[in-house]
Parts: structure tokens; C-alpha cells; sequence
């Protein structure tokens, strides 16, 4: 049982062409944000870098996250340059974040480490960022658990680093409460959150609110850069989908950007132990 803790890349996948078969990463939508990159280009040299590098690596996948965020991811770290040493990313899906990141790596000097509870999402990242950017993956590491526990089990033992956080892993109100309240613990430790989806709806039984969320463990008086796509009232893309049932509200941000100088906890109390945040979180390696 690996659950809560780091794991090697698998090897055996390295020279597999339909490596999203392999791992059994199915692609549904088969949307790819980079092919819809070329009204951003020419603003950014970081960002026009990792778009040639996208175009140039043969892979099939898909995103989750629009063209403009991950221009606006790029730009956000670009800004920040300097302020941190190490990101971690929270949910990786195909491994679009985990690309971009990795790709401002050498430029922006920083360790990575990818957090997500299905081990093959895990591998997938991992291999798409070694084919894009073979030079950064020394400094990626893979953890196969949920926040909650890499904050327990790596931040709460290894030396501070100043972290930056990018969310988007569960967008169930629950969870993104439990995820960002267990950052509680290590809030010495925090340049920024970036959330993702925070203009995401669905079904009751999704309860998927990450800006609700983000209200209840921040405060509703948060302090944020908003980032990432707009679409307006009348986007089909603003109706239910066949999957799930989701949907973006109209004229909602993408993501968020929240700088921890600027913003404090307003859960979980302090008397709190970080164990609560924990037992439900364990029945996922059963």
C-alpha cells in the first residue's frame, strides 16, 4: 500500500506510444488547450517556449483547464519569481498543470511535487512532463495521497520551503474545505493558493462549490487575483454536461489566485487537531 506516500515513476511505460491506454487514463472531451494557443502567443517568451514544446511531442491526451489559464498560470509564477522555491500541484488528471510547470521550472527555479490519490493520473504527469521537459523531472516528485496527509507526512517533516499551492484536485465542497484547512498547519509556510474551477457547478449530489469552499476556510472578505477563462451568458458550454451534469456560471472566473500575505484562516480553530482532517481521508487506501 502506497497510499501517503511518494512512489517511483513507472519505467515500464517510458517508450509506450498510447500511454493514456496503458494507464488507463480514458480521454472523453479530447479537448487539448494548447491547439487553441495562438491569439496568446507573442506576449509571453516563457509561455510561447512550452506551447513549442507541446506541439512538439507526440501525445495523446486532454486538458481540463483552459488555454487562458495556463497563460495566466505562466504569467502568476513569472510575477512571483523569486518569492518561492517549491509548488505543489493538487490533482494532475492528463498532466496539463504538471507541463506547464515543469516548463517554468529551469526559468524560474523551483521543485515540484504532484499529489493525486490514483496512482496511474500520477505516472501519466509524470511521463508527459519527462517527454516535454526530460531536463526537469529530477526535481518532480510523485505523492500518492491527498493533501491532508502530504502536509502531515512531507511539510510538517522536511525543511520550510516557501510553497505555492495550485488546486485542482476534488472540486466537492467537503474536500476542498478538508484540503484547505489542513494547510493550516503549515501556514508559515505559504506564499499563495491557486484554485482552479471556481466557476464550476453540477449536479446537488456533486456539490461542487471550490469558491464556496475557498469562503469558508478564508473568509468571505478574501483577497484574490481572478484568472483563467470568462465565458459569457449563452455559452453552451454554460449548460449541463452529458457526464456529470456540470457546468461554469456566466461571468465567473476560472481560477483564483490567493496571496497568503493578504489573507489568514478563519478555519479550522486553533484548538483543532490536524487528525480531524485526517480518518475519512484514510478510507481511500482501503
Amino acid at each position: 500500500m502506497t497510499f501517503g506516500s511518494f512512489i517511483d515513476p513507472d519505467r515500464s511505460v517510458t517508450d509506450v506510444a498510447d500511454l493514456a491506454a496503458r494507464l488507463e487514463c480514458p480521454l472523453r472531451g479530447g479537448y487539448r488547450a494548447m491547439d487553441h494557443a495562438r491569439h496568446l502567443l507573442g506576449r509571453n517568451r516563457l509561455f510561447d517556449a512550452i506551447w513549442k514544446r507541446s506541439c512538439e511531442v507526440p501525445l495523446q491526451y486532454e486538458d481540463q483547464c483552459s488555454v487562458q489559464y495556463y497563460f495566466d498560470l505562466v504569467r502568476t509564477l513569472r510575477d512571483f519569481n523569486g518569492e518561492f522555491d517549491h509548488v505543489i500541484e493538487v490533482g494532475c488528471f492528463m498532466g496539463g498543470s504538471s507541463s506547464i510547470l515543469a516548463g517554468c521550472m529551469d526559468r524560474l527555479d523551483f521543485t515540484l511535487d504532484l499529489i493525486d490519490i490514483h496512482p496511474n493520473r500520477l505516472h501519466f504527469s509524470y511521463e508527459r512532463v519527462r517527454r516535454m521537459f526530460p531536463d526537469a523531472v529530477a526535481r518532480v516528485r510523485l505523492f500518492h495521497g491527498d493533501l491532508a496527509h502530504y502536509v502531515r507526512s512531507v511539510m510538517m517533516v522536511e525543511a520550510p520551503r516557501s510553497t505555492v499551492v495550485h488546486h485542482d484536485g476534488s472540486h466537492e465542497f467537503k474536500q476542498v474545505v478538508k484540503d484547505m484547512a489542513s494547510l493550516y498547519y503549515v501556514r508559515q509556510q505559504l506564499f499563495a493558493v491557486i484554485a482552479q474551477d471556481t466557476h464550476l457547478r453540477g449536479s446537488i449530489d456533486s456539490t461542487a462549490f471550490v469558491d464556496m469552499a475557498l469562503y469558508a476556510v478564508f473568509g468571505t472578505d478574501l483577497n484574490y487575483c481572478p484568472i483563467g477563462a470568462v465565458y459569457p451568458a449563452g455559452d453552451p458550454i454554460c449548460d449541463p454536461n452529458r457526464f456529470e451534469g456540470h457546468y461554469f456560471v456566466p461571468g465567473c472566473h476560472e481560477g483564483i489566485v490567493i496571496p497568503m500575505s493578504c489573507n489568514e484562516f478563519r478555519y479550522p480553530h486553533p484548538l483543532q487537531a490536524m487528525e480531524e482532517f485526517l480518518p475519512a481521508l484514510l478510507d481511500k487506501a482501503a
